[in-house]
């Protein structure tokens, strides 16, 4: 339904009386109300003047001035009754229909007999919002208003214990920067861009899903629709990105030379400042060109200064007409606010305005609640819609917000309660990353089996990165490998030092002594596999982003770090077995390291299961604790098989602690007739070691199978996700 001509006047006084002499460009419109090699604004077909800038400097206004009433049978913001397949072809549309949570019932009593899943708590109600292609949209309300549940309805991210409906129609591929700052802080801001490129590449190499050359594009729709601002798109013809590409992307990063080669910084070294970090997260995200990109309150706890560049950063890579950025603010600074193009404003999980920045003014003033003279208007909104200090004070916003849709925006003035509004130079960085085509047209299936077949084709190279990765990251972090190799020599010389030429004379003494040294490295040096485990939480928190985002399958991720880790526990085992060897004197080393080295394996692998079950480190660290805490007692060195109560006699096979104690055993005093004695009186005699290790083995390949089932069973969404992208 095409806007009257004289609204559209209106618009473009409201427009000029609004910049001045100050640039404007366009954004936010659709694709067929631009022209690609027109300088001029549009709306309706309508020109707008546009005037050039002479410091060069990028401002957009709006992606659309004048409202228009809703057409027949289309439905408003909120109504559920006409919330029907009409609204779904439209770009940029997302209907949500309900979303409740799952809140559990406070009495005990009620959870396991009367009422086990709870009462179910409205987070949001039923909403319609369109989110316009080349602008940035800001989701905004206070506190438990519903704007990170919508962000992550929007994303296909929600929680386990949502119950929710509804349809997002955001064509294109997707990132979600979550809120808090993940990255591995070895990297420096250099290597880590090369190596998510490496990462991002394997996806055009290849695997039996693609035929396309192994090169960027960009965005054919982008192309097409429009062009970006005037300024030159970055282009690259190679699939790794060159010294020249990463050094612009730093430059549109704002982050200075000197720290480009500063690692992220962790608990023993300074790196990144927070504000830095949280750029070179963000630019890590778009190096894979989402179409729309999703961000859960960037700017938290950064200074203005920091926000108001990161802020630019996403405003110059949304000029790409086909691009959307969707970001969650709390309270922005009035920089930030004047580059904000579309708002979606919550209030107690309804919606009580969406659409253009610019007429939340117009909104508000026509319901006599205009933004006092030198007061923020973020403020002023929040305060109103949510009747701060105004308690006898109650507006229904969301019908007012209907009615004023359906009848559309009249006000002739700027409506504007005083300057705030007044565009200010800003530095908008030219942000034109080429996105990859990783399929061709005629491949495209959204089978499973050729997910499957499409996932171990690109298996491989993405695996060899991820290894490269944490091999890498074994060697610099010093908390995986140089701390517990301090850990385990410290142990072993007071071990070497304490039994030091142990002899062996089959005295009682000297056996309980031999018995217990190896009951000693059969059980603690397998405990202290949990200092592995805050570090295995924070990977796992960085692996979820990144699977959430497509940059590989989660059973990837889990093959490159089991595989990585067998140096480290190859390392521990040679240091425990030179030093215990020969300052104790123990029979046969070489057997001795293998079979500690399975044994340390089992335990790192027992490691990285509860790793996955649980995401709280402390938690994983007791859980750990308790379950070798458990093994101890039942190897048979405490309490020999045949003592045990019947009913429980089997549990001795359980432990992988058994099969390294009596294999340990059987090493050190098999061969002679008292050391046969000594066997017999711990009831091992008939130990085969061979056995033993194979055991071993397959111990610990059951418990990566089982890491398996848990990472299908708890990335099920995801993986359907981007199944059905594929």
């Amino acid at each position: 339904m095409e806007q009257p001509t004289e609204e559209v006047s209106v618009a473009q006084r409201r427009i000029q009386d609004q910049v001045g002499d100050l640039g404007v460009i366009e954004t936010g419109l659709p694709a067929s109300k631009r022209s690609p090699s027109s300088r001029s604004l549009t709306v309706d077909n309508v020109p707008i003047n546009r005037r050039s800038n002479d410091k060069g400097v990028v401002k957009r206004i709006a992606d659309s001035i004048v409202h228009r009433a809703p057409e027949k049978g289309e439905s408003v913001v909120g109504d559920n009754k006409s919330l029907g397949t009409e609204d779904v072809t439209r770009p940029g549309r997302i209907i949500l229909k309900k979303c409740e949570a799952a809140v559990p019932s406070s009495s005990l009593l009620n959870r396991l007999y009367k009422n086990r899943e709870g009462r179910k708590k409205t987070i949001l109600h039923s909403m319609r919002v369109d989110v316009p292609a080349g602008s940035i949209t800001a989701i905004l309300g206070t506190s438990e208003s519903g704007k990170s549940t919508l962000l992550k309805f929007m994303a296909g991210c929600m929680d386990k214990n949502m119950a929710y409906d509804g349809i997002v129609n955001l064509q294109g591929s997707t990132s979600y920067l979550p809120r808090e700052t993940n990255l591995h802080r070895f990297y420096t801001p250099r290597t880590y861009i090369r190596h998510y490129d490496r990462l991002l590449s394997s996806r055009a190499q290849g695997g039996g899903c693609n035929n396309m050359p192994n090169r960027f594009k960009r965005n054919q729709s982008s192309d097409s629709n429009g062009d970006n601002g005037g300024r030159p798109p970055m282009r690259r013809t190679s699939s790794i990105m060159t010294h020249d590409d990463v050094e612009n992307l730093l430059d549109n990063l704002r982050i200075d030379h000197e720290r480009r080669d500063t690692i992220v910084g962790d608990v023993f070294r300074r790196g990144l400042s927070p504000g830095e970090q949280r750029r070179l997260e963000l630019g890590l995200l778009v190096l894979g060109a989402p179409d729309t990109l999703f961000c859960e309150n960037p700017v938290e706890g950064l200074d203005s200064e920091t926000s108001l560049q990161l802020m630019e950063f996403l405003k110059g890579y949304s000029s790409n007409s086909s691009r959307r950025v969707i970001v969650t603010l709390n309270r922005p600074s009035l920089f930030v606010w004047n580059l904000i193009d579309n708002v979606i404003l919550l209030s107690r999980g309804r919606i009580v305005f969406e659409g253009p920045r610019f007429d939340m003014e117009s909104f508000f003033s026509h319901h006599k609640m205009p933004t006092p003279a030198r007061f923020s208007p973020l403020e002023h909104y929040l305060a109103v819609v949510n009747n701060f200090r105004r308690p006898n004070v109650s507006v229904d916003w969301e019908s007012a917000f209907k009615k004023w849709q359906e009848e559309g925006d009249d006000d002739n003035e700027d409506g504007l309660a005083d300057d705030i509004e007044t565009c200010f130079p800003t530095a908008i960085p030219n942000v034109m990353i080429p996105s990859m085509q990783s399929r061709s047209n005629n491949e495209e299936s959204s089978s499973c089996l050729s997910y499957l077949c499409c996932c171990f084709g690109k298996w491989s190279p993405k695996f060899i990165e991820l290894l490269r990765r944490y091999l890498l990251q074994m060697a610099l972090n010093p908390g995986i490998l140089q701390l517990r190799f301090g850990m385990y020599t410290m142990l072993s010389l007071i071990l070497g030092m304490l039994f030091f030429n142990l002899e062996q004379d089959f005295s009682y003494q000297q056996v309980n002594s031999h018995a217990a040294l190896l009951f000693y490295s059969s059980s603690f040096y397998i405990f202290m596999v949990v200092a592995i485990l805050p570090f295995l939480a924070i990977d796992h928190q960085i692996k979820e982003k990144e699977v959430l985002n497509g940059f590989y399958h989660p059973i990837t991720h889990h093959l490159a770090v089991s595989v990585a880790a067998i140096p480290t526990v190859f390392i521990m085992s040679l240091v425990i077995s030179v030093i215990l060897v020969n300052m104790v004197q123990l029979e046969n080393g070489i057997m001795f390291f293998l079979i500690l080295t399975l044994a340390l394996w089992c335990g790192e692998s027992l490691a990285i299961l509860v790793s996955l079950c649980t995401k709280n480190y402390i938690l994983g660290i007791v859980g750990c604790a308790g379950i070798c805490g458990l093994f101890m007692p039942l190897e048979g060195f405490m309490l020999i098989p045949s003592k045990f109560p019947s009913w429980l006699r089997w549990t001795y096979f359980v432990p992988f602690h058994t099969y390294t104690w009596r294999s340990l055993m059987h090493n050190e005093f098999s061969g002679s007739l008292s050391g046969n004695g000594v066997l017999q009186s711990y009831e091992i005699e008939d130990t085969n070691i061979a056995h033993d290790m194979v055991v071993l083995i397959c111990y610990s390949m059951i418990i990566h199978i089982l890491c398996m089932a848990v990472i299908l069973v708890t990335n099920t969404n995801v993986i359907a996700k981007k199944m059905k992208e594929s």
